[in-house]
This record gives C-alpha cells, sequence and structure tokens, in this order.
C-alpha cells in the first residue's frame, strides 16, 4: 500500500478545508502509528482494512506506551480515534474505499476529572510577585504570566499573537485561530494592560535589538519564542515562589477559569472568553467551588453550628 500519498492528499483535503496547520503534527502521527501497524499485519491493500483491523490497532495502541513510557489517557486515545475516523471519513467520501471502517467504532467512556493543579489567589499573587522588573527578561516574564492570568488563553495562542492583535485602548486581546481555527477576543486585566504597554513601548524593542518581527512575545535573542521557553518560564517563577504543584501554562488556564466562576461570572461568557466549544467543558470549573461549598456547608449545616456552640 502506497502510503504517503493518501496521507498528503489528506493534507491537502484538510487545508481546502480550512483546518489548523498546528493540528496537523498530531494527524499525521496517528496515520503513521496505523502505517506501522498494518504493515506489521500485512495488511497491503485499502479495500483489506476492516473494522476489525481498525479495532485491532486501537487495543495496540492502547497497550503501546507513550515515548515516556506511560499508558495513554482515555481522552488521548479518543483524540487519536478522531483523526482516525477523519482519515477514513476522507477515504469514502473520495470513493477510494466502498465503505467506512471507522464509522463503526464507539469512543472510549471518559472519566470526569478536575484540573489536579489549580492556583489560589494567594499562590498566583506569590508567583507574579517573583520575576525582576528591573530587568528586560523578567519584565517580558512577568508580562507573559499577568496575561496568562489575565486570559486563560493557551500556550500556542499565546506565542502566535502579534503586536496587531493588542488593544490597550480597549483593553482587549485578539486570537487568531485557535483551537479549532476559531478567533475571538479576550479582555485584560487593567494590571495586564499596564504591563503589557510597557513591554510593548519600551522593553519589547529592547529585545528585538535590529530584528523585525511581528511577534509579541520575543526570546532574549529577538525571535519568536518556542514552546518550551513558555513552559520554562511558567515553571521557573513557580518554583521560585516555592509552589508545590506541577504548575505548567495551561495550569494558569485552569486558574483563570476557576476564579471566574467562583467570582460568579456567567457561564457562558468563560466559555467564549476560554474558546470552549461545549459548554459541558467549561462546566467542570463549577465543580472546582467545592472549597465553596465546605465552607457553606460549615456555615449552614446544623451539626456545624451546633458544634460551634458545643453540645455540653
Amino acid at each position: 500500500m502506497d502510503f504517503e500519498p493518501l496521507v498528503d492528499r489528506y493534507r491537502e483535503h484538510r487545508a481546502l478545508l480550512n483546518y489548523s496547520p498546528r493540528s496537523w503534527p498530531n494527524v499525521r502521527t496517528v496515520l503513521w502509528q496505523l502505517h506501522r501497524y498494518l504493515e506489521n499485519e500485512q495488511v497491503r491493500d485499502l479495500t483489506a482494512i476492516t473494522a476489525d483491523t481498525l479495532q485491532g490497532f486501537r487495543q495496540w495502541l492502547f497497550y503501546e506506551p507513550t515515548c515516556r513510557g506511560m499508558a495513554r489517557a482515555i481522552a488521548t486515545q479518543n483524540r487519536s480515534l478522531a483523526r482516525l475516523k477523519g482519515f477514513f471519513r476522507f477515504l469514502h467520501g473520495e470513493g477510494l474505499i466502498v465503505r467506512d471502517p471507522a464509522a463503526a467504532l464507539a469512543y472510549a467512556r471518559e472519566p470526569k476529572c478536575l484540573p489536579r493543579h489549580v492556583l489560589t489567589p494567594q499562590e498566583a499573587r506569590r508567583i507574579l510577585a517573583v520575576p525582576d522588573v528591573q530587568t528586560s527578561l523578567g519584565y517580558r516574564d512577568r508580562t507573559i504570566l499577568e496575561v496568562l492570568y489575565a486570559t486563560g488563553i493557551r500556550r500556542s495562542e499565546l506565542i502566535a499573537l502579534t503586536i496587531a492583535d493588542v488593544n490597550l485602548e480597549d483593553g482587549l486581546l485578539r486570537i487568531n485561530g485557535g483551537k479549532g481555527a476559531k478567533d475571538r477576543v479576550v479582555p485584560l486585566t487593567q494590571i495586564a494592560a499596564s504591563f503589557l504597554e510597557t513591554y510593548i513601548a519600551g522593553i519589547r524593542p529592547q529585545l528585538l535589538g535590529k530584528r523585525q518581527s511581528d511577534r509579541l512575545f520575543i526570546s532574549k535573542r529577538g525571535q519568536t519564542m518556542g514552546r518550551n521557553t513558555v513552559v520554562g518560564v511558567v515553571e521557573k517563577y513557580a518554583k521560585l515562589a516555592r509552589i508545590k504543584k506541577r504548575i505548567t501554562p495551561h495550569c494558569w488556564r485552569h486558574t483563570c477559569a476557576t476564579h471566574l466562576v467562583k467570582n460568579a461570572a456567567n457561564l457562558r461568557h468563560v466559555q467564549e472568553m476560554l474558546g470552549h466549544k461545549n459548554l459541558s467543558t467549561t462546566e467542570t470549573y463549577l465543580r472546582l467551588t467545592i472549597t465553596d461549598l465546605k465552607e457553606a456547608h460549615r456555615k449552614c449545616h446544623p451539626r456545624e453550628r451546633e458544634h460551634g456552640r458545643g453540645e455540653g
């Protein structure tokens, strides 16, 4: 089976449908995992691929460890299945196969897990106070942390920001081509807007030097920041603030959403701000308000009040 031309055709098909190019590497990885599996199973023709074949691949993927030697999470397995379904739907639509063998494959039930690491407001303030804003890199890093906390944007969205995406007059950020290739506008806090104003006017030109770039956040070498650089910034200041939790850029996203919900923000507004496709994803943050529930329980339950007065 000449697999590579099929993969190339599928990539062109996705481009025509305006899928985000950032999602392609993950799609391609799954397709080449499938190719490796089919070769091992000596399946050499598209028409020989059945639902049982793909079910076998799914089981193989379940037991195949990641590059870190870990098992794949259920959500990760479902994302792989979705990419597989998209590929075979394309093959069927192009008339390359008579039946779609992936159509009947069902997604696994995902456990409703709460985000494990969310900062308290006090912890967030401790981290934000750490960067040395008297230095160019320290000021840039503080600005990055303020933007992450203010907006809850994803790491990839932060890296892709350009100068033109910043509207300081209205205190807004434009997110272009977010997840699902959807654009949106998110509000900034006044503090984040203030840091951005100073960063753009005085700090960014120092980092940029003689280079030219439209990207908002610049590395110390005057180039676009890499994914690992952003992770390094977040981890560095959490460690210096002696926060014991595992803090990542996505943790700041969870923190922003949780603090908004705890302070009675409308769920629809939070959904729009985070760029969630389904409200059910945003509703996860309602379940993180258990500490508020516990406090209400302590104040209002008759037995708790009796304990406070003493029963003797």
